[in-house]
């Protein structure tokens, strides 16, 4: 008899510890999945907010639009002389509140270079020469200074007033054939070497 205490003893203990084991496995999972379903909605949350972040962020460069108060910059590249002359001027009414796409299409010729809500740089490409060249000639025994245009014609500037007789042979040859100057900064400088 009593071996059959201990066998419904050993029994009952088996089942117990069978479903006391049993129970804990199963918080344990049901941690793990409530941890498992924070971590996947922590990520949900995350892309979301990484998607919203982006469109708006690309949607306010899209939108990036003139300020009335905005400077424009015109660069024109001649490409014979390869100089570029930078102009500054108060941005149109008619380009106030465009995107850089809206402005794109109304420019003809010039390329966007820089767009900004308070800057935009339009640069242009001209196959000719600026008209920041001059050449020094004799005329009427003194130094003249003839402006070279876009194409290649020459108009009277200034005459200068220095006597030519009082220079150098070498100076005179060169004054025959032309001294071709760029830029007003040279133009002076030279016209003082003369003086």
């Amino acid at each position: 008899m009593k071996k059959w205490i201990y066998i419904i003893v050993i029994a009952v203990i088996i089942i117990i510890a069978i479903l006391v084991g049993n129970m804990l496995f199963k918080n344990k999972d049901n941690t793990n999945t409530e941890n498992q379903i924070q971590n996947n909605i922590s990520k949900e949350n995350e892309i979301e907010e990484n998607i919203f972040t982006n469109d708006i962020s690309v949607s306010s460069i899209e939108q990036e639009k003139i300020s009335p108060n905005a400077v424009l910059i015109l660069k024109k590249h001649y490409e014979e002389c390869d100089h570029t002359i930078k102009e500054y001027a108060k941005i149109p009414e008619e380009y106030v509140n465009l995107n850089q796409e809206e402005l794109a299409k109304k420019q003809e010729g010039w390329r966007i270079e820089e767009f900004s809500k308070d800057e935009v740089t339009l640069i242009k490409d001209i196959d000719s020469v600026c008209n920041e060249h001059y050449v020094l000639r004799e005329k009427d025994g003194i130094i003249a200074v003839y402006q070279i245009h876009e194409d290649n014609t020459e108009t009277l500037k200034e005459e200068t007033g220095i006597a030519v007789e009082y220079l150098t042979d070498i100076d005179k040859l060169r004054l025959e054939e032309g001294i071709r100057i760029y830029g007003e900064e040279e133009l002076n400088s030279t016209l003082e070497d003369y003086e």
